[in-house]
């Protein structure tokens, strides 16, 4: 069994490695700084981004990326998500659980 120290490692890891966010609307993805990378109450790994306003118009957004520091992928997820053309920005968080079984 893993210790509770060798989990907080790992949940730490992704706190420290996870570096930006991609998301994908139409056929082209978009580069975005991530704003928060934290350790939640709960124990689940939250890594925070947002999809910003300097797209205009109304957007679907179909998928979400999450890179490293030296550019490789570690997450992606499908979504669907409008934005309308009003709307100024959509704040998007993964969440992961860790645990042994």
């Amino acid at each position: 069994m893993l210790s509770n120290h060798a989990l907080n490692a790992l949940k730490e890891c992704f706190t420290d490695n996870i570096a930006y966010a991609k998301f994908k609307v139409g056929g082209s993805y978009y580069q975005t700084p991530i704003e928060k990378a934290e350790i939640l109450s709960d124990g689940r790994v939250a890594i925070t981004f947002l999809i910003d306003h300097s797209i205009s118009g109304t957007i679907t957004v179909t998928e979400v990326q999450l890179y490293d520091h030296s550019g490789r992928l570690w997450a992606s997820k499908t979504e669907s998500i409008t934005r309308k053309a009003t709307q100024e920005g959509i704040l998007y968080r993964f969440a992961f659980t860790i645990t042994e079984s």
